[in-house]
């Protein structure tokens, strides 16, 4: 008998493990893309504001406002849905050496929600971009568009809250039309040879925003009659599920800003008075 109570205990036991474990496979999917990330207590440095930065090649402080009042509209991405990205003109390109199991994917609201929107609407890159112990250098090149003094890029990005893993992003631009040329290696930047933005370039924990931060770049130097891409570049070295550096970053609300084209009205012809006979 009591051999008999101890068979039925343990087909108990496994009968349970067998339903226990699909159940656990099932809540552990939703973090694949993140499981890096700690999420503890909200980022007091920032309270409820939204904090903005303002940038330019020449590091001088500027206006929050657009540098010129009356610019266009050209560039509004909300990245409600990254996969109609490629039907606006939007590049990916992952270049990290070693090459890592995910590209650019859409936000994974489990880490934190978009900035606006719905929860998921944000693009995200994370540490698996890059295998092993890799050079992490994730691109995202906005569709061609005209360049010149003036024009504004404003955008959100934040990483995960009290992260231990630095992340960082960089802002670059191409004046070469609808060049994609990034170079070949991790560490190649191509025709993108011009860097408006470097977000924490030394890798300081703490260093990368971790509630909603804008940043606003006015572009200067620009060549005339320019036309080419920016690029939002995920550059973290030591990165890797393997490495120190890299974790999880999020881009939302992508806004540039250039200058209206204006339309000069045509002169009016006005008749050579003749004398009268």
């Amino acid at each position: 008998m009591k051999r008999q109570i101890n068979l039925t205990i343990k087909a108990n036991l496994l009968r349970s493990a067998l339903i226990v474990l699909p159940l656990l496979a099932v809540c552990v999917i939703p973090f694949a893309l993140a499981q890096r990330t700690y999420r503890g207590k909200p980022d007091e440095r920032y309270g409820s504001r939204t904090p903005s930065r303002v940038v330019n090649p020449t590091g001088l402080a500027s206006a929050l406002a657009p540098a010129i009042p009356d610019c266009a509209i050209i560039i509004n991405e909300r990245f409600d849905d990254i996969r109609n990205l490629a039907d606006s003109g939007w590049v990916l390109m992952n270049h990290s050496e070693p090459l890592g199991a995910v590209d650019w994917f859409q936000g994974n609201d489990e880490v934190f929600p978009a900035f606006d929107g719905d929860p998921t609407a944000y693009i995200a890159a994370n540490f698996n971009d890059g295998g092993d112990l890799a050079t992490i250098s994730n691109w995202l090149l906005t569709p061609e568009i005209g360049l010149q003094d003036g024009s504004t890029l404003t955008f959100y990005t934040r990483t995960v809250e009290l992260s231990q893993f630095p992340d960082r992003l960089q802002v670059r631009m191409s004046t070469n039309g609808a060049s994609v040329n990034i170079g070949v290696t991790a560490f190649d930047v191509g025709d993108f040879t011009t860097l408006f933005l470097d977000i924490n370039p030394t890798y300081t924990i703490g260093g990368y925003p971790e509630a909603w931060t804008q940043f606003t770049i006015n572009l200067t130097g620009v060549p005339t009659a320019s036309t080419g891409r920016l690029a939002f570049r995920y550059f973290v070295e030591d990165a890797g599920p393997e490495g120190v550096n890299s974790n999880y970053i999020g881009i939302d609300r992508v806004v540039y800003c250039g200058t209206a084209v204006r339309v000069l009205p045509t002169p009016r012809p006005h008749p050579t008075p003749v004398p009268r006979p």
